[in-house]
């Protein structure tokens, strides 16, 4: 009997990039001092044991190998191709490439997408010209990649010899970069720590191979625990959260720092790798729901792949403070406020403890002094820090003292390793002022013991503060919208901007809650809606072109009776008449509406990363205060509550100078719904409810504005 084995799967194109069978160079040079002999020189000295061919015009040998004088002379199927070329030379070798096979080639050259609309368009050829012929393209605009696992390096600037990480090495993060030079300072930055890593890659402009595609292969690489991120544009959006959600599942970290918050920030990524203007706000919102850690700078982005690489379980309860500076109790509590991170209270037990432990004149905490007393009795370190750290209210800790003397910094360091040894929760250390540079053993032995050490306190409270935000998200329950509701039947609303009334007529379907009235085509009508829904009623004129009716006199507020009705009526048609309208639908009356809190729940689908729900303070104020919070579609009701008592005007939710507090569960059934129909109808472009008046006992939509995109675009 014959045993059939099956074929191993194919490899991807990121696991072939990363461990090449054979590398060729395209472009080598005679000259000892070339970026091409460098690469070449970079294999010897990293023992690179596969196939290396060389690719230049000269020909002949170089180091007692032969030049070949085109890619047309490579064997079939080289899996790396190193493109050490000119841009104007690019295009020729990618398609030489192609027709010898080649699987991945790295193309180097800068002059392409950022130096504007002309480079963008050659950019888009050979990646299309690539895509078509079945070759992965890495780059252009970057300085290659290093392989730490199984060492290779084919970054073409002088590098040490690769040091192989140990096959026992636990916490390892990979760096993936849009920009060469970020990618070396975050990985010096991390080294420098301590923290081991696995692989670096420099991704440039991204013409064929992006973020997603190095993210989803690490996912599963087993010598990966986390991936640290700086990027200037998501090219494949949806790719790169469906490789989040990925990370997230096989339980890898993913810290990720976007520019662009400003319009500078914006233009500047576009000059530097051909960035094209996105929605940060967007990304970030839906990018931290789905589960990257989503930071604001390079020390954050330093910081946090530093501590989750030590600590990858990032805690959902909030940070304690232990100190023996009482002075930066009230700066750690400012600097925590300023996070809108949460303080809480030492436990009862925890106090107890910490009561019998310490002097009788000091009063245990959070923060936690721990005084003077730690220079005769350092073993209180590990004793107050020990005890924090067993109280269940506790995520994680920031320890923060004087720089003393460097004796007895480092046994204050000994003290708190003893306490931090063995225990899941996040450990980080300032040494406050920032008086001058760590010492060499305090450092040495910080790395040697995978302790978090910094210079800056307040520094490291923000990097906590980022941990512990990220650890929220990490933990939430909740399904996904997205994948497991019911696509309900088309809205049959129609491409292009729908009139109020069809609007609210669609809402109401789902279930939010709209004011009593109808559409009227004459007088006559309006008249009998009004007496069925009572007076004082509001009258607007509906058409699908006359999206502002206050500016365009569209709309009276308060009628009184009849004969003001018929008025309004008179007014209304006379004012849509002068604004050229061209359908005119007719008026809608309805009932008046009490007083409440004017907000407004708002909803986009970004064309490349889909739906997103805005809420915040609505009617005028959106524009004169842009107090609003950006959520993803699918958040929980409960999430929802949270994220609005977040607003800067929350005050005005709850019992405020003789208002009782709003329902806001009415008010987050609606965001909920909305988000709900968001993802459940590709074809709304857009849905914004404002104002919706919040009262204690509900939530109802004034005003409703449905705007469909044309079928051909729907996403």
């Amino acid at each position: 009997m014959t045993t059939q084995h099956s074929a191993a799967p194919p490899r991807t194109a990121v696991a072939t990039m990363l461990e090449p069978r054979s590398i060729a160079i395209v472009g080598i040079s005679a000259k000892p001092e070339a970026s091409s002999r460098r690469l070449l020189d970079h294999l010897f000295q990293d023992n690179y044991a596969g196939d290396i061919h060389l690719v230049g015009r000269s020909g002949g040998e170089i180091v007692g190998r032969p030049v070949l004088a085109g890619v047309d002379e490579l064997p079939d199927g080289v899996d790396l191709a190193l493109l050490i070329l000119p841009a104007g030379a690019v295009k020729d070798a990618v398609k030489a490439c192609v027709r010898r096979g080649v699987r991945v080639a790295v193309v180097y050259a800068a002059g392409f997408a950022e130096l504007g609309d002309a480079g963008r368009a050659e950019q888009a050829e050979i990646g299309r010209l690539a895509r078509e012929g079945g070759l992965a393209l890495a780059g252009p605009n970057c300085i290659g990649f290093i392989n730490y696992v199984n060492p290779l390096n084919t970054i073409f600037i002088p590098q040490i010899p690769v040091r192989k990480l140990a096959e026992e090495t636990t916490g390892a993060l990979a760096v993936l970069a849009q920009s060469g030079g970020l990618m070396a300072m975050v990985r010096e930055g991390l080294r420098a720590r301590g923290v081991p890593i696995s692989y670096c890659v420099s991704t440039g402009n991204e013409a064929g191979l992006t973020l997603a595609d190095y993210l989803d292969h690490l996912a599963e690489d087993p010598a990966t625990s986390g991936v640290v991120v700086y990027a200037e544009d998501i090219r494949d959006p949806r790719g790169l959260l469906g490789a989040v959600r990925k990370m997230r599942a096989n339980g890898k970290v993913l810290v990720l720092m976007h520019t662009g918050r400003s319009e500078r920030g914006k233009v500047a990524a576009a000059s530097h790798t051909g960035a094209l203007a996105a929605d940060y706000g967007v990304m970030k919102t839906l990018l931290t729901h789905t589960g990257a850690c989503v930071v604001e700078s390079l020390e954050e982005l330093v910081d946090v792949g530093e501590i989750l690489a030590r600590y990858p379980r990032p805690p959902a309860a909030d940070t304690a403070v232990v100190t023996t500076s009482g002075a930066f109790c009230s700066i750690a509590l400012d600097a925590l406020g300023d996070l809108g991170a949460d303080v809480p209270e030492l436990s009862p037990h925890t106090v107890e403890t910490l009561t019998a432990r310490m002097p009788s004149y000091m009063k245990p905490g959070n923060p936690l002094d721990l005084g003077t007393v730690t220079a005769t009795d350092p073993e209180l370190y590990h004793d107050g820090l020990a005890a924090v750290l067993a109280d269940d209210r506790i995520g994680s800790v920031v320890v923060a003292v004087p720089f003393v003397s460097a004796a007895a910094n480092l046994r204050m360091l000994e003290e708190v390793t003893r306490a931090a040894s063995g225990q899941p929760k996040p450990v980080a250390i300032g040494l406050l002022g920032d008086v001058k540079p760590l010492d060499e053993d305090l450092k040495s032995y910080a790395k040697e013991h995978g302790m978090v050490v910094s210079g800056s306190p307040e520094r490291i409270i923000r990097a906590m503060a980022a941990v512990t935000r990220y650890g929220r998200t990490l933990a939430r329950a909740r399904g996904t919208v997205a994948e497991s509701a019911d696509v309900a039947e088309p809205s049959g609303l129609g491409p292009g901007a729908r009139p109020e009334w069809a609007g609210k007529r669609f809402v109401a379907a789902q279930g939010i809650p709209v004011p009593d009235g109808e559409l009227a085509t004459t007088v006559e009508q309006a008249v009998e809606i009004a007496a069925k829904v009572g007076y004082p009623v509001a009258a607007k004129a509906q058409a699908a072109d006359l999206q502002h009716k206050t500016e365009a006199g569209g709309l009276v507020l308060g009628i009184p009776d009849e004969s003001a009705l018929r008025a309004a009526w008179d007014r209304l048609t006379e004012r849509v008449a002068e604004a050229g309208v061209r359908l005119f639908d007719g008026v809608l009356v309805e009932a008046m509406a009490p007083k409440g809190v004017e907000l407004m729940v708002g909803a986009k689908r970004h064309p490349e990363w889909g739906p997103v729900v805005m809420v915040g303070l609505g009617g005028v104020w959106v524009e004169a205060i842009g107090d609003v919070r950006l959520i993803p579609p699918d958040l929980s009701e409960a999430e929802i509550v949270g994220e609005l008592r977040a607003l800067r005007s929350a005050k005005l939710l709850g019992d405020f100078r003789g208002s009782r507090a709003v329902d806001l569960d009415a008010v987050a059934r609606v965001v909920s719904t909305v988000g709900r129909l968001m993802v459940a109808h590709p074809e709304i472009a857009e849905l914004d409810i404002n104002p919706l008046l919040a009262r204690p006992d509900g939530a109802t939509a004034l005003d409703v504005l449905i705007a469909c995109s044309p079928e051909d675009t729907r996403r």
